[in-house]
Protein backbone atom coordinates (compact mmCIF):
# COMPACT_ATOMS: atom_id res chain seq x y z
CA UNK A 1 0.00 0.00 0.00
CA UNK A 2 1.63 3.37 -0.96
CA UNK A 3 1.55 6.26 1.56
CA UNK A 4 -0.30 9.19 0.12
CA UNK A 5 2.02 12.44 -0.47
CA UNK A 6 2.06 14.60 2.74
CA UNK A 7 1.37 11.51 4.84
CA UNK A 8 4.90 12.61 7.03
CA UNK A 9 3.76 16.10 7.70
CA UNK A 10 -0.24 15.23 7.96
CA UNK A 11 1.37 12.91 10.96
CA UNK A 12 3.36 15.78 12.67
CA UNK A 13 0.77 18.45 12.34
CA UNK A 14 -1.83 15.97 14.67
CA UNK A 15 1.24 15.39 16.89
CA UNK A 16 1.44 19.03 17.45
CA UNK A 17 -2.42 19.94 17.71
CA UNK A 18 -2.93 17.51 20.75
CA UNK A 19 -4.93 19.01 23.27
CA UNK A 20 -3.40 16.85 26.16
CA UNK A 21 0.49 17.21 26.16
CA UNK A 22 0.96 15.03 29.10
CA UNK A 23 1.87 11.98 27.07
CA UNK A 24 4.27 14.34 25.19
CA UNK A 25 5.40 15.70 28.86
CA UNK A 26 6.13 12.10 30.31
CA UNK A 27 8.37 10.97 27.03
CA UNK A 28 10.51 14.39 26.94
CA UNK A 29 10.95 14.03 30.94
CA UNK A 30 11.85 10.10 30.36
CA UNK A 31 15.68 11.02 29.70
CA UNK A 32 15.76 13.44 32.46
CA UNK A 33 14.98 11.22 34.77
CA UNK A 34 18.01 9.41 34.02
CA UNK A 35 19.70 12.35 35.84
CA UNK A 36 18.54 11.23 39.37
CA UNK A 37 19.69 7.96 38.50
CA UNK A 38 22.92 8.43 37.07
CA UNK A 39 25.19 7.52 40.40
CA UNK A 40 23.28 3.86 39.87
CA UNK A 41 25.22 3.58 36.38
CA UNK A 42 27.70 0.74 36.49
CA UNK A 43 30.65 2.20 36.60
CA UNK A 44 34.61 -0.50 35.95
CA UNK A 45 36.46 -1.15 33.16
CA UNK A 46 36.66 -2.13 29.87
CA UNK A 47 38.42 -5.43 31.32
CA UNK A 48 37.09 -8.95 30.67
CA UNK A 49 35.03 -9.93 33.74
CA UNK A 50 34.31 -6.70 34.69
CA UNK A 51 31.33 -4.42 34.53
CA UNK A 52 31.29 -2.02 31.80
CA UNK A 53 31.56 1.35 32.38
CA UNK A 54 28.63 3.17 30.98
CA UNK A 55 29.18 6.73 32.14
CA UNK A 56 32.83 6.55 30.78
CA UNK A 57 31.43 5.74 27.28
CA UNK A 58 28.32 8.17 27.13
CA UNK A 59 29.32 10.92 29.40
CA UNK A 60 31.50 12.60 26.02
CA UNK A 61 28.08 12.54 24.18
CA UNK A 62 27.91 15.16 26.01
CA UNK A 63 30.05 17.77 23.66
CA UNK A 64 28.55 16.05 20.21
CA UNK A 65 25.07 16.49 21.49
CA UNK A 66 24.74 20.16 23.32
CA UNK A 67 24.59 22.05 20.28
CA UNK A 68 21.84 20.20 19.18
CA UNK A 69 19.04 22.33 21.79
CA UNK A 70 20.78 25.42 20.94
CA UNK A 71 20.71 24.76 17.20
CA UNK A 72 16.64 24.19 18.20
CA UNK A 73 16.18 27.07 20.48
CA UNK A 74 17.57 29.30 18.50
CA UNK A 75 15.57 28.30 15.22
CA UNK A 76 12.28 28.09 17.63
CA UNK A 77 13.23 32.27 18.33
CA UNK A 78 14.07 33.19 14.63
CA UNK A 79 10.75 31.53 13.47
CA UNK A 80 8.77 33.58 16.25
CA UNK A 81 10.12 36.19 15.22
CA UNK A 82 9.27 35.94 11.30
CA UNK A 83 5.66 34.52 12.54
CA UNK A 84 5.25 37.56 14.62
CA UNK A 85 5.81 39.57 10.58
CA UNK A 86 4.12 36.80 8.85
CA UNK A 87 1.76 34.99 10.74
CA UNK A 88 0.17 31.76 9.59
CA UNK A 89 -1.11 28.01 10.80
CA UNK A 90 1.84 25.59 9.00
CA UNK A 91 4.25 27.79 10.30
CA UNK A 92 2.84 27.91 13.94
CA UNK A 93 2.58 23.94 13.47
CA UNK A 94 6.48 24.16 12.37
CA UNK A 95 7.62 26.05 15.28
CA UNK A 96 5.38 22.95 17.52
CA UNK A 97 7.81 20.79 16.11
CA UNK A 98 10.89 22.55 16.35
CA UNK A 99 10.26 22.93 20.31
CA UNK A 100 9.57 19.66 20.55
CA UNK A 101 13.22 18.99 19.56
CA UNK A 102 14.26 21.44 21.58
CA UNK A 103 13.04 19.61 24.43
CA UNK A 104 13.79 15.94 23.88
CA UNK A 105 17.40 17.31 22.90
CA UNK A 106 18.03 19.19 26.09
CA UNK A 107 16.84 16.69 27.92
CA UNK A 108 19.43 14.66 26.76
CA UNK A 109 21.88 16.71 26.85
CA UNK A 110 21.48 17.72 30.55
CA UNK A 111 21.95 13.22 31.25
CA UNK A 112 24.91 12.74 29.81
CA UNK A 113 26.35 16.06 31.10
CA UNK A 114 25.67 14.95 34.43
CA UNK A 115 27.33 11.89 33.58
CA UNK A 116 30.58 13.69 32.13
CA UNK A 117 30.72 16.26 35.75
CA UNK A 118 31.12 12.48 37.73
CA UNK A 119 34.09 12.02 35.73
CA UNK A 120 35.87 15.15 37.86
CA UNK A 121 38.94 17.32 36.45
CA UNK A 122 37.04 20.22 37.06
CA UNK A 123 36.93 23.10 39.51
CA UNK A 124 34.00 22.61 41.40
CA UNK A 125 32.48 26.18 41.92
CA UNK A 126 32.23 26.59 38.46
CA UNK A 127 31.16 22.86 37.85
CA UNK A 128 28.19 23.09 39.89
CA UNK A 129 27.19 27.01 38.21
CA UNK A 130 27.46 25.27 34.65
CA UNK A 131 25.86 22.40 36.40
CA UNK A 132 22.48 23.91 37.07
CA UNK A 133 21.89 26.76 34.68
CA UNK A 134 22.51 23.34 32.20
CA UNK A 135 19.38 21.60 34.49
CA UNK A 136 17.47 24.78 33.71
CA UNK A 137 18.03 24.86 30.06
CA UNK A 138 16.61 21.61 30.28
CA UNK A 139 13.75 22.29 32.49
CA UNK A 140 12.51 25.57 30.63
CA UNK A 141 12.80 23.70 27.34
CA UNK A 142 10.27 21.82 28.60
CA UNK A 143 8.34 23.74 29.88
CA UNK A 144 7.84 25.40 26.42
CA UNK A 145 6.87 22.25 24.73
CA UNK A 146 3.85 22.11 27.24
CA UNK A 147 2.95 25.51 27.20
CA UNK A 148 3.41 25.79 22.87
CA UNK A 149 0.04 23.79 22.07
CA UNK A 150 -1.67 25.30 25.21
CA UNK A 151 -0.38 28.86 24.35
CA UNK A 152 -1.49 28.75 21.00
CA UNK A 153 -4.96 26.58 20.73
CA UNK A 154 -8.47 27.67 19.70
CA UNK A 155 -10.00 30.11 22.05
CA UNK A 156 -6.54 30.62 24.11
CA UNK A 157 -6.25 33.88 25.66
CA UNK A 158 -3.58 36.73 24.47
CA UNK A 159 -1.48 36.74 27.89
CA UNK A 160 -0.79 32.79 27.25
CA UNK A 161 1.00 33.78 24.35
CA UNK A 162 2.70 36.38 25.62
CA UNK A 163 3.92 34.12 28.94
CA UNK A 164 5.50 31.40 26.41
CA UNK A 165 7.30 34.41 24.03
CA UNK A 166 8.52 35.62 27.71
CA UNK A 167 9.51 32.18 28.56
CA UNK A 168 11.32 31.66 25.27
CA UNK A 169 13.47 34.95 26.18
CA UNK A 170 14.46 33.65 29.15
CA UNK A 171 15.47 30.51 27.65
CA UNK A 172 17.60 31.90 25.17
CA UNK A 173 19.71 34.03 28.05
CA UNK A 174 20.12 30.73 30.46
CA UNK A 175 21.53 28.68 26.91
CA UNK A 176 24.09 31.99 26.74
CA UNK A 177 25.29 31.71 30.38
CA UNK A 178 25.15 27.82 30.57
CA UNK A 179 26.92 27.80 26.97
CA UNK A 180 29.58 30.48 28.34
CA UNK A 181 29.97 28.62 31.69
CA UNK A 182 30.44 24.90 29.87
CA UNK A 183 33.37 27.35 27.48
CA UNK A 184 35.09 27.88 30.92
CA UNK A 185 35.26 24.46 31.73
CA UNK A 186 36.53 23.42 27.86
CA UNK A 187 39.01 25.70 27.12
CA UNK A 188 39.32 27.63 30.20
CA UNK A 189 37.96 31.63 31.23
CA UNK A 190 39.94 33.62 29.24
CA UNK A 191 39.90 31.85 25.75
CA UNK A 192 37.74 34.31 24.75
CA UNK A 193 39.92 37.35 25.96
CA UNK A 194 42.83 35.85 24.74
CA UNK A 195 43.68 37.62 21.28
CA UNK A 196 41.90 40.81 22.70
CA UNK A 197 43.50 44.10 21.97
CA UNK A 198 45.55 45.13 24.82
CA UNK A 199 43.53 47.58 26.24
CA UNK A 200 40.80 44.58 26.38
CA UNK A 201 42.33 42.55 28.64
CA UNK A 202 43.77 44.91 30.99
CA UNK A 203 40.21 46.34 31.30
CA UNK A 204 39.26 42.65 32.13
CA UNK A 205 42.32 42.08 34.56
CA UNK A 206 41.40 45.59 36.49
CA UNK A 207 37.75 44.66 36.55
CA UNK A 208 38.74 41.16 37.80
CA UNK A 209 41.41 42.25 40.52
CA UNK A 210 44.28 40.00 42.00
CA UNK A 211 43.52 35.92 41.51
CA UNK A 212 43.64 34.48 44.83
CA UNK A 213 45.06 31.00 43.27
CA UNK A 214 47.95 32.97 41.34
CA UNK A 215 51.20 32.75 42.51
CA UNK A 216 53.80 35.41 42.16
CA UNK A 217 56.53 34.84 39.76
CA UNK A 218 59.22 36.34 38.75
CA UNK A 219 62.75 35.65 36.72
CA UNK A 220 63.32 32.99 34.24
CA UNK A 221 59.73 30.80 35.48
CA UNK A 222 57.73 34.28 34.84
CA UNK A 223 59.54 35.24 31.39
CA UNK A 224 59.67 31.89 29.30
CA UNK A 225 58.07 28.98 31.24
CA UNK A 226 54.47 30.24 32.80
CA UNK A 227 53.65 31.85 29.46
CA UNK A 228 54.42 28.55 28.03
CA UNK A 229 52.12 26.51 30.27
CA UNK A 230 49.12 29.59 30.44
CA UNK A 231 49.28 29.18 26.06
CA UNK A 232 49.23 25.04 26.06
CA UNK A 233 48.18 23.91 29.44
CA UNK A 234 46.02 25.83 31.32
CA UNK A 235 42.82 25.17 29.11
CA UNK A 236 42.87 21.72 30.76
CA UNK A 237 45.12 22.12 33.89
CA UNK A 238 44.21 25.61 35.05
CA UNK A 239 41.62 27.36 37.12
CA UNK A 240 38.33 25.88 35.88
CA UNK A 241 39.95 22.35 34.78
CA UNK A 242 42.01 20.20 36.08
CA UNK A 243 42.36 16.68 34.01
CA UNK A 244 43.81 13.82 35.92
CA UNK A 245 43.46 15.92 39.05
CA UNK A 246 46.59 18.56 38.00
CA UNK A 247 46.72 21.88 37.99
CA UNK A 248 49.78 23.92 36.50
CA UNK A 249 48.55 27.55 37.28
CA UNK A 250 49.49 27.41 41.05
CA UNK A 251 53.10 27.03 42.52
CA UNK A 252 52.30 24.11 44.63
CA UNK A 253 49.66 22.23 41.90
CA UNK A 254 52.58 22.55 39.69
CA UNK A 255 54.54 20.25 41.65
CA UNK A 256 51.74 18.02 43.28
CA UNK A 257 51.57 14.46 41.59
CA UNK A 258 47.92 13.92 40.07
CA UNK A 259 46.20 11.04 39.12
CA UNK A 260 49.15 9.41 37.74
CA UNK A 261 50.89 9.88 41.23
CA UNK A 262 53.94 10.11 39.13
CA UNK A 263 55.83 13.74 40.10
CA UNK A 264 55.53 15.67 37.44
CA UNK A 265 58.73 18.23 38.13
CA UNK A 266 61.60 16.87 40.03
CA UNK A 267 63.73 19.74 40.49
CA UNK A 268 67.64 19.28 39.07
CA UNK A 269 66.18 16.32 36.46
CA UNK A 270 64.32 17.00 33.52
CA UNK A 271 64.03 12.81 32.60
CA UNK A 272 62.55 12.08 35.60
CA UNK A 273 60.00 14.34 35.19
CA UNK A 274 56.73 12.76 34.51
CA UNK A 275 55.70 16.23 32.53
CA UNK A 276 58.92 16.15 30.69
CA UNK A 277 58.03 12.31 29.31
CA UNK A 278 54.23 13.50 28.33
CA UNK A 279 55.45 16.36 26.08
CA UNK A 280 58.06 14.39 24.81
CA UNK A 281 56.72 11.32 23.50
CA UNK A 282 54.94 10.91 19.49
CA UNK A 283 52.12 12.78 18.36
CA UNK A 284 50.45 9.44 17.81
CA UNK A 285 50.84 8.67 21.53
CA UNK A 286 47.76 8.11 23.37
CA UNK A 287 49.39 10.05 26.12
CA UNK A 288 50.92 12.81 24.97
CA UNK A 289 50.36 16.35 25.88
CA UNK A 290 48.99 18.52 24.84
CA UNK A 291 46.68 15.63 23.89
CA UNK A 292 45.87 15.18 19.60
CA UNK A 293 43.41 18.30 18.53
CA UNK A 294 45.73 21.14 20.52
CA UNK A 295 48.74 22.31 19.63
CA UNK A 296 51.96 20.74 20.85
CA UNK A 297 54.65 22.58 22.53
CA UNK A 298 57.06 23.66 19.53
CA UNK A 299 61.10 22.21 20.02
CA UNK A 300 61.94 25.59 21.11
CA UNK A 301 59.33 25.80 24.01
CA UNK A 302 59.94 22.08 25.35
CA UNK A 303 63.91 22.78 25.13
CA UNK A 304 62.91 26.21 27.72
CA UNK A 305 60.90 24.19 30.34
CA UNK A 306 63.97 21.44 30.29
CA UNK A 307 66.07 24.18 30.51
CA UNK A 308 64.14 25.38 33.50
CA UNK A 309 63.85 22.11 35.35
CA UNK A 310 67.17 20.92 34.81
CA UNK A 311 68.06 24.96 36.75
CA UNK A 312 66.25 23.54 39.84
CA UNK A 313 62.94 24.57 38.67
CA UNK A 314 62.52 28.02 40.35
CA UNK A 315 59.20 29.69 40.48
CA UNK A 316 59.00 31.55 43.31
CA UNK A 317 59.89 31.71 46.72
CA UNK A 318 56.92 29.10 48.08
CA UNK A 319 57.91 26.93 44.89
CA UNK A 320 61.37 26.85 45.32
CA UNK A 321 60.99 25.90 49.33
CA UNK A 322 58.85 23.06 47.72
CA UNK A 323 61.28 22.06 44.59
CA UNK A 324 64.00 21.81 47.13
CA UNK A 325 62.95 19.93 49.74
CA UNK A 326 61.31 17.67 47.34
CA UNK A 327 64.96 16.90 45.81
CA UNK A 328 66.21 16.83 48.87
CA UNK A 329 63.96 14.28 50.98
CA UNK A 330 61.66 12.88 47.82
CA UNK A 331 63.98 12.94 45.43
CA UNK A 332 62.10 14.69 42.81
Amino acid sequence: MTPEPGAPMVAANRFVRMKHPLPIVALLLFPALGILAADELPAGSSRPGDAFDWRAFLAPFHTVTLHLPIGFVMMAAILEGYHFLRPSRELRRAIGVVVLCSAATAALVAFLGILRAQGGGYEPATLESHRWFGVAVGVVTILLAVVHPIAFRSGARAWASAGYRGLLAVNLVLLVVAGHGGGNLTHGSKYLTANAPPWVREWIERAEGPTADAEPADGEFAERIRPIFEEKCFSCHGPEKQRGDYRMDTAEGLFAAGESELDPIVAGRPLESYLVELVTLPSDDDLVMPPEGKEPLSPEETLAVIQWIWRGAKTDGAADAGSAEATDGEGR
